[in-house]
């Protein structure tokens, strides 16, 4: 059975409940205490899990760990309770690769399909552009799940954890070290890690906090000064080669990172242990699934060539130390006086009305679906309690109130095309979330507005959804040689009403009714008339981090027309290559012309102009294929075969504004077409460029020229 992340992540939590008791001692004792140093170290942190291992099979373990950030990551899950090969398999699963690298800016679940290309959010010295480093809230959502289970165990207090932790960060204010040694966990992993330019500062306290290793990359002084009269240091810093690469900005960047977190070496006792992973040639910012278990390995082989020859090795600490185990009463959220709304949706969310059993699993599900719906930025759940019970004393961040976007793209045949957009996520009016977007272009504009309240129903999220749209837009005419007629004028006015709602992260379902008028040219007789329908509508879509559409179902039962269209892309890199299918199926009754599927939609057909061979039955498929050629240029063939038709009107429709549709039901034996499309394709700051040449077996040829993700 294949579990997502989250809820493998959330399986091998509940596996540890005394995972560090069952560990055996070494004969070889001293009776001072021994602290484990983890230092910081980006990607190359990853090797701190292999010293783990090392440890755990050589019967070895520290009373104290100190970390710094990545360190702090490892050491705090250690500190937990969770052996060697569960955190292995914890970093394993959890998708920090796609965590840790530049992300397309996230706008906003009313700006729909379009993905912008920047994104402005207000903060408390006005607008400025969103980060696009890394995904904060999904990082912050990471740390949450993965610490679960030691942050109930420490309800504020580290020293209350299986072994006893200290989180090291930095003071913004004067570079001085900070050690955290209570709060949330999450919130102080959090703080240790916020590495400069990837991540923004956490503000824990009263204080500023920024990576740990800025500070003490290699925190043994703090070790020492919390009690431990010997050390063993896992140190993953690497000491840059001679030359440079000036060309790769990447290497740049590291070695960057490298000399901000450089120290002067620590002074070492004749009872400590200094453990020197090889982390040459790893980046600090490499996550990749080949680089975390070759890290792994050079951890694990460097602690067992020095472990058997140290002197001074520990017994396990003496059981006087906490007890490893959960709380089992769950009693309750306190309000946050400055944000009584946010500790009502925490609480209604997580169930936490009336005092109940502490359920590990379905607690962690519910905190996905905070994060899910995006209701805040930061969301620290700070336990707190003692002997068997735990309460919340949440710390809450919401997601900027205003935020605006701008997206571009230009195509060689449809021209260029600008939107912008606006959100306001608290209008006062009975606090819902307005926006709203222009488009303009050469064959299609429109301005939209929307309403949305995000509502909590139960345990469920959902939105109710109100949308007015007016626009225009040109419909394209082709005759049976594809030479362009003049076009249709279309006018619309389109109002939507509806329930919106999440499944999991990536599922979104909206059940709503539309009406819809518009002002046409027949597509028979084409004579100019008003139209009007209202039904109800359907829309499933599945959605990608940046809530860019990868597939969308929608259906629509209208007075006037009836809709089915589902649309789906897949892509998978095998190798070098890169492949990506796309699937296009549509069966309609009556639709307005405006409405009718194009052949291959958006991205059009091999050999055909864009918006040619329309229908109100479509069948088509394309499967492309790119390889790298230099630097991000890749060499791009795609093949497609489809068809499109009309229904009803099929034997009428002889006028030039149709001519060559063939008649028939979606799986006719007429009608098909196969082309290819060969050329190039890089990414941009704006978006994919692509420059391909496209023919069909009906002898057609045309280029496609596009930059941008068009909308």
């Amino acid at each position: 059975m294949h579990l997502p992340p989250a809820a493998s992540v959330v399986a091998l939590l509940m596996l540890a409940p005394a995972a560090l008791s069952a560990r055996q001692a070494s004969p070889n004792a001293c009776s001072a205490g021994t602290a484990l140093v983890l230092s910081g170290g980006g990607a190359k942190g990853m090797a701190h899990v292999g010293v783990l291992a090392a440890l755990d099979e050589a019967g070895i373990r520290p009373n104290l760990v100190v970390g710094s950030s990545v360190g702090a990551v490892i050491g705090a899950l250690y500190a937990s309770g969770h052996s060697a090969r569960e955190i292995d398999s914890i970093v394993r699963i959890l998708p920090l690769a796609r965590a840790f690298r530049t992300v397309v800016p996230r706008g906003s679940a009313a700006w729909g399909a379009v993905v912008p290309q920047l994104v402005f959010e207000e903060g408390p010295d006005g607008f400025a552009v969103q980060s696009v480093a890394v995904r904060v809230a999904d990082v912050n959502a990471l740390l949450n799940s993965a610490l679960l289970r030691g942050n109930l165990i420490a309800r504020g207090d580290f020293r209350r954890l299986p072994i006893s932790l200290r989180v090291v960060a930095t003071d913004m204010r004067d570079r001085s070290v900070v050690v955290l040694d209570s709060g949330d966990l999450a919130q102080a992993v959090r703080a240790s890690i916020a590495i400069p330019l990837v991540f923004p500062p956490e503000l824990v306290g009263t204080r500023t906090l920024a990576d740990g290793g800025l500070s003490a990359n290699i925190p043994a002084a703090i070790a020492r000064r919390e009690g431990a009269h010997r050390l063993l240091i896992s140190d993953v810093t690497e000491t840059p080669d001679d030359s440079l690469n000036l060309a790769s900005p990447f290497v740049v960047a590291d070695r960057l990172l490298n000399w901000l977190f450089r120290q002067p070496p620590e002074t070492l006792t004749p009872d400590d242990l200094y453990l020197r992973s090889d982390v040459r040639g790893f980046s600090s910012l490499g996550f990749s699934p080949e680089s975390i278990d070759s890290l792994i390995h050079v951890g694990r082989s460097a602690a067992e060539k020095v472990l058997s020859s140290w002197r001074c090795r520990p017994v396990a600490p003496d059981t006087a130390r906490p007890p490893n185990v959960l709380p089992s009463w769950l009693s309750g959220v306190i309000d946050d006086p400055d944000d009584v709304d946010g500790t009502q949706l925490v609480r209604r969310v997580l169930a936490l009305d009336e005092a109940a059993t502490l359920d590990v699993p379905v607690l962690n599900e519910r905190l996905g679906v905070l994060n899910d719906r995006h209701f805040f930025r930061e969301l620290w759940l700070n336990p707190q309690g003692a002997g068997d019970s735990v309460y919340f004393k949440p710390e809450m961040r919401r997601l900027p109130r205003r935020i605006a976007g701008v997206a571009v793209a230009f195509d060689a045949e449809l021209g260029g095309r600008a939107w912008g957009g606006v959100v306001d996520r608290r209008l006062p009016v009975l606090g819902v979330e307005a926006a709203a977007m222009l488009t303009i272009g050469k064959f299609r504009s429109d301005l939209s507005a929307s309403a949305r309240r995000p509502t909590i129903l139960g345990q469920k999220a959902i939105t109710p959804v109100l949308t007015v749209l007016v626009g225009g837009e040109d419909v394209r005419r082709f005759d049976a040689d594809g030479v362009e007629l003049r076009s249709d004028d279309i006018r619309e006015l389109v109002m939507r009403g509806g329930i919106e709602r999440h499944i999991g992260p990536t599922i979104r379902l909206t059940l709503g009714g539309e009406f819809r008028w518009w002002h046409e040219n027949d597509l028979v007789t084409r004579v100019q008339r008003n139209r009007s329908a209202y039904g109800p509508r359907l829309v499933a879509e599945k959605l990608t981090s940046a809530l860019d559409r990868v597939a969308t179902v929608e259906l629509a039962w209208t007075t006037d027309y009836i809709l089915a269209l589902g649309e789906a892309r897949l892509g998978v890199t095998i190798g070098a290559v890169q492949w990506e299918q796309r699937v296009r199926v549509g069966v309609a009754d009556r639709l307005p012309e405006h409405r009718t599927f194009a052949l291959g939609g958006e991205d059009g057909f091999p050999g055909l102009h864009l918006g040619e061979r329309r229908g109100d039955r479509e069948l088509f498929t394309s499967l492309a294929a790119s390889v790298p050629i230099v630097g991000p240029l890749r060499f791009r063939v795609t093949g497609a075969v489809g068809r499109t038709a009309f229904g009803e009107v099929a034997g009428a429709v002889e006028t030039e504004s149709a001519r060559g549709f063939r008649g028939g039901g979606l799986f006719a034996a007429d009608g098909w077409l196969a082309g290819v499309r060969a050329g190039f394709a890089t990414e941009t700051p704006l978006g994919p460029v692509r420059a391909e040449y496209g023919w069909n077996d009906d002898g057609r040829a045309v280029l496609l020229f596009r930059l941008g993700r068009w909308f």
